[in-house]
């Protein structure tokens, strides 16, 4: 038996979204499995290195900033960071970015 350690129930969305990491051009496509005010599990079709990036959802213009909490294969759970500013993206015009705080269900 599995113990929930989680501060908050995660919603099952399984819907596509982008990641964005510093330094490295394009958006490798994932599926948000679940998600929660605080974080999320992540799939993707490859193994992610990076500890921190920007996830975002399409056709939505805000933007989550990621640290990743646990690795298992092509899974990945993170918790939302909140900053004062956004980072440059790789692939940023320069236009500020708008940081999401998620404070209700996405659906």
């Amino acid at each position: 038996m599995m113990i929930e350690r989680r501060a908050m129930e995660r919603i099952p969305i399984n819907r596509a979204a982008r990641l964005s990491f510093d330094g490295i051009r394009g958006t490798p496509p994932c599926v948000v499995r679940d998600i929660s005010a605080l974080g999320a599990c992540i799939s993707t079709p490859y193994y992610i290195f990076a500890n921190e990036f920007v996830l975002s959802f399409e056709g939505h213009s805000g933007i989550f900033i990621c640290r990743v909490v646990w690795r298992k294969a092509t899974l990945c759970g993170v918790s939302f960071l909140l900053r004062r500013r956004s980072p440059k993206l790789a692939n940023d015009s320069g236009e500020p970015a708008n940081v999401v705080r998620l404070v209700r269900q996405i659906v």
